[in-house]
């Protein structure tokens, strides 16, 4: 019995570190190579970049890598051919590790990874590396790191980049080579990382390998890179995208009537409402407001921002780099004209003007491409212009495309996004309601697009005016406005798979009678806690809807439903947690609660051990009566316990899951 006790600690204490480690997928960047044929997914938690990495000319994926396929070269350079990440490298002082494996590499120099900026950093091979051998290296304060008989390969490398020491320390399959002390880093960039080439040098050759490419946020172990280098990390934690709308409840700050012509998108964790005007009663083409408003996305708290230097109502908001910029529009009314005033907005010095739109345009959709370039695309009120106006904030200039979408398909007020190199335009306005769908593809330089038309956009009836979109994890999504003819307010949300090329079947709907217009430069999203959310706030409908809220499509766990619909004014008396219905349940059901007062809530479910399976609410909510789908798809059948705290009050109830 001793001896069995023994041999089963042994085991354990041994694979014990690999179940650990194998569950930690990098943070900034992780490609596989397995799936896509002109581009492939980012699979890194949360990710930084664009959700597909992009591959520039003829490179391709296919067999032979680590596990499965490869990222195969095809030769070129950096400017023709080349993996784009869409990820501007912001380390700055903190920690990192680079790891990736490669094969058939050449005995001449060409370049694995890097960008073409001093502040960042490159990877080569043979050269001033030496024959066999490879060296990463910067433009700033660096001592060139070399690894040594690595090449031609198949090989794993590790870069480990501890800022508590300062080194970097290498690894080749899992075993420690060298430690190079290093100055403090500050390694940052303002153009687009790139894998498999870097800046105008040569790429990687025909029939040269990387594969499981890896950029982590923290400097590995030695112990987690032992344990990992070998190892196909899971990806089925990955990020989960919406399936349902939710009525997360009236916007406080636009209590007296709809909020239309306004711009939104966040940043960090916060979502910024700028500008737009608000309808009441008879009032139909309202003012330009300077107004702006912030949601704290994790506390679910709102609260008023920093004024805008000026009234702007038709424009759009974009994030680009570390600040928000508001792009077009006018500053009289959403009908009027448009002015060239261009608002940045930092978090820490608020708004301030910057350099001017060369072509006014209102009903302009604004995208950020490699966080460091902003496209003000088509727009004009009555012009219908067909061209993309071009800034770089690094410089403040502007430029313009080369290449417009062609004559006759010019608009405003459309669904536009933009992930990896791909720029998307749907539906909108040009006289006559449109539903036609373009997709643009930017080249070697931010100029460079060609256009494709795609599908229409599956909308009902000739078209959709003013409607939102937003590009996230893979699916470009489209908020349908105001369709013609009527009836024409429409309640669907339109998604196009990147990876399909094709509209998905089935849309989503969920705003009801609060259905509304003029999202073209409202719709925004962002990933929390490894799951999409597309965040709608407001719009504008002439009678039907005449309050300001706030939808977010997400997924439905956490999807909370107020009673604002209610035309009591009768606050609860009480806490109260109610049943949930149905129970037995498969495999969702419905937990419904009661607040006298506005404070802190938690919506917890824990399984028959007590282990937490589920947070569905932690945030402050107001006073009122919520009800919390609860999706138990993933879990096993069997005894579960949602519990409510909110202030003092602390009550918990079973359900059963019967599948």
């Amino acid at each position: 019995m001793k001896c069995f006790k023994l041999l089963v600690y042994t085991v354990f204490t041994f694979l014990l570190p690999l179940s650990i480690f194998s569950q930690a997928v990098p943070e900034i960047l992780y490609y596989k190579f397995n799936t896509g044929t002109t581009s492939t997914p980012n699979l890194a938690s949360p990710g930084q970049g664009t959700p597909e990495g992009n591959i520039v000319g003829a490179m391709t994926m296919g067999p032979g890598g680590q596990f499965g396929n490869a990222l195969i070269g095809a030769g070129g350079t950096g400017t023709t051919t080349y993996l784009n990440t869409g990820w501007n490298m912001n380390l700055g002082t903190s920690s990192w590790t680079i790891s990736l494996w490669i094969s058939n590499m050449p005995t001449t120099t060409v370049y694995l990874f890097g960008n073409d900026i001093t502040t960042s950093f490159r990877c080569f091979t043979n050269g001033a590396a030496g024959a066999g051998n490879i060296t990463l290296r910067s433009g700033a304060p660096f001592t060139n790191v070399n690894v040594t008989g690595v090449l031609p390969g198949p090989n794993v490398i590790h870069f480990v980049y501890d800022a508590t020491v300062p080194d970097i320390k290498t690894y080749v399959n899992g075993v420690f080579q060298s430690s190079t002390p290093q100055p403090a880093l500050n390694l940052n960039a303002a153009i687009p990382f790139k894998v498999g080439s870097y800046g105008t040098a040569g790429s990687i050759p025909n029939g040269a390998l990387i594969d499981e490419f890896r950029l982590y946020s923290r400097a590995l172990g030695a112990a987690e890179i032992a344990a990992t280098w070998n190892v196909e990390l899971p990806i089925g934690g990955g990020v989960t995208n919406p399936t349902k709308v939710c009525d997360y409840g009236l916007i406080p700050q636009y209590a007296g009537g709809s909020l239309g012509g306004h711009a939104s998108a966040t940043l960090g964790d916060t979502l910024y409402i700028a500008g737009g005007s608000i309808t009441t009663g008879a009032v139909t083409n309202p003012p330009a407001s300077v107004t702006v408003t912030r949601y704290a996305i994790n506390s679910g708290v709102w609260s008023s921002g920093r004024d805008m230097p000026g009234p702007k109502v038709g424009g759009d908001l974009v994030k680009c780099g570390n600040s928000l910029y508001y792009i077009g529009g006018g500053n009289v009314t959403l009908t009027g004209a448009a002015n060239a005033d261009i608002y940045k907005y930092d978090p820490a010095t608020g708004w301030t003007t910057v350099a001017s739109i060369p072509t006014p345009v209102t009903g302009v959709v604004a995208e950020c491409w490699g966080d460091s370039v902003v496209y003000a695309i088509m727009g004009g009120w009555t012009q219908y212009y067909r061209g993309i106006q071009i800034y770089r904030p690094a410089t403040n200039t502007w430029s313009r495309a080369n290449d417009s979408i062609p004559a006759t398909f010019g608009r405003r007020s459309f669904a536009g996004g933009i992930s990896g190199n791909k720029i998307f335009v749907g539906a909108g306005f040009s006289g006559a309601f449109r539903k036609d769908f373009w997709i643009g593809t930017i080249g070697p330089t931010a100029e460079t697009i060609t256009w494709a038309q795609g599908p229409d956009v599956p909308v009902r009836g000739t078209g959709n005016s003013r409607p939102g979109g937003t590009a996230v994890n893979g699916r470009f999504y489209v908020v349908a406005g105001e369709t013609s003819p009527a009836p024409t307010a429409q309640d669907s949300i339109y998604i196009w798979s990147m990876s399909d090329s094709l509209w998905l079947p089935q849309p989503l709907s969920g705003r009801g009678s609060n259905s509304a217009s003029n999202y073209w430069g409202v719709v925004s999203s962002s990933i929390v806690n490894n799951k999409v959310k597309i965040w709608i706030p407001g719009g504008f409908f002439p009678s039907t809807v005449t309050t300001t809220k706030l939808f977010c499509v997400t997924d439905s766990l956490g999807c909370i439903i107020t009673n604002n619909e209610n035309t009591s004014s009768v606050l609860p008396m009480g806490y109260e947690l109610k049943q949930n219905y149905p129970n037995p349940f498969n495999p969702v059901t419905r937990i419904s609660y009661s607040l006298p007062k506005n404070g802190f809530v938690k919506l917890k479910i824990y399984d028959i051990t007590g282990k937490l399976v589920a947070q569905l609410v932690n945030q402050s909510q107001t006073a009122g009566n919520y009800i919390v789908d609860f999706d138990a798809s993933n879990f096993a059948s069997g005894t579960y316990f949602y519990k409510l705290e909110a202030e003092n009050f602390v009550d918990t109830k079973k359900m059963i899951l019967l599948k």
